[in-house]
């Protein structure tokens, strides 16, 4: 994906934010509305599912938490240590914005 699809994608996410931490409450809304949970995905070379994003444990520090199921135990990791494994497209794009928009 080229980087002028992935900002457009940061844009819509972002349009109507003031400051970087209004920017990431609009990234965090708009990855739950756009991802189509659950999605196969590894952490550290193990598979687990990544079945929802948790906003309230999220934070602008912390950053974007997911909530992953392994061996039927729900976890919960930074949504920036997973791999998404064969996402559908529209799923991989937002994934990879929200990587773009990380760094």
């Amino acid at each position: 994906m080229n980087e002028e699809r992935l900002q457009e994608l940061i844009a819509e996410a972002t349009i109507d934010c003031y400051d970087e931490d209004e920017e990431f409450w609009g990234m965090l809304a708009t990855l739950e509305d756009e991802l189509d949970f659950p999605l196969a995905a590894t952490l550290i070379g193990e598979a687990v599912e990544l079945m929802g994003l948790d906003g309230p444990a999220s934070s602008s520090h912390r950053g974007i938490v997911a909530q992953v199921r392994r061996k039927g135990q729900i976890y919960s990791v930074s949504l920036a240590d997973l791999q998404a494994t064969d996402p559908d497209s529209h799923s991989a794009e937002w994934l990879a914005a929200y990587q773009y928009w990380l760094r």
